[in-house]
C-alpha cells in the first residue's frame, strides 16, 4: 500500500490496490499508512544526524557492522513517444549494471541484524550503515567491529561514520587473495612457502 501511496495520488493508490489485489481500502487509510511510513523514514534520517552523540546514550558495548557492494543487472525499456504506435518493448531493452550497497549491524550473538541498502553513492551507503548501527543500539561508547573485503570505499566510510569507535578486519578469503598477488612480487620463487608462513 505504501508503495502505491508514494507513487500515486492516494485515490489512485486505492484504485491500484483494488485492481492488483482485489481489496478495497479507503483513500484516507492509504493516506494515513503512507504518511506514517514517510514519518518513520524521516525519523530514521534524523537519527543519523544525531551520530555520534546518540542523545548521550552510552549504547551497547559491541556491535558488528558490515557493508559491501554487489553488482545488479538493471533492465530498462523505452516507452513509446506521444503519438507513436505501441511496440514490442523487448526490442528496446537496455541492460546495464548498478552497484547495490547493503549494510547491516547487530550485537554479537544476535540472529536479527538491522539491514539498510542503497543504489546510491558510497556516502549514502555509509549513512545507511550508521543508521543500522544506531538502530542496533550503538552509542557514544560502543565499539564497532567490521569485517569485509577491504575495499577503499568501505574503509573510508567506516572512518567517516564511526571514527575511532570502529575497527576493521579484512576477511580471510580476501586476505589470501591479496597475499597471493603480493607473493608474485615478493616471493615468486617460493610462493607456496611464503603464503603458508603469512597465513599462519
Amino acid at each position: 500500500m505504501t508503495d502505491f501511496g508514494a507513487e500515486n495520488a492516494f485515490a489512485g493508490a486505492a484504485a491500484k490496490l483494488k485492481e492488483h489485489y482485489g481489496i478495497e481500502v479507503p483513500v484516507s487509510a492509504v493516506r494515513v499508512v503512507t504518511e506514517e511510513h514517510g514519518a518513520a523514514m524521516l525519523a530514521q534520517e534524523k537519527q543519523k544526524s544525531d551520530w555520534p552523540e546518540s542523545g548521550g546514550v552510552a549504547g551497547v558495548p559491541v556491535l558488528i557492522a558490515e557493508i559491501d557492494g554487489s553488482m545488479l543487472p538493471v533492465v530498462e525499456t523505452a516507452e513509446p513517444g506521444a503519438g507513436e504506435a505501441p511496440q514490442d518493448r523487448r526490442k528496446t531493452r537496455q541492460v546495464s549494471w548498478k552497484e547495490a550497497r547493503l549494510a547491516l549491524a547487530h550485537q554479537p550473538g544476535s540472529v536479527t541484524p538491522i539491514f539498510g541498502a542503497t543504489l546510491g553513492s558510497a556516502e549514502e551507503a555509509g549513512e545507511r550503515l550508521a543508521v543500522c548501527a544506531l538502530q542496533a543500539g550503538a552509542g557514544r561508547q560502543t565499539k564497532i567491529h567490521g569485517v569485509g573485503d577491504g575495499a577503499v570505499w568501505i574503509t573510508e566510510q567506516r572512518e567517516a561514520q564511526f571514527g575511532a569507535q570502529a575497527n576493521y578486519l579484512v576477511d580471510f578469503p580476501h586476505l589470501c587473495e591479496y597475499l597471493s598477488a603480493a607473493a608474485e612480487v615478493i616471493a615468486a620463487k617460493d610462493k607456496s612457502a611464503w603464503m603458508t608462513e603469512k597465513k599462519n
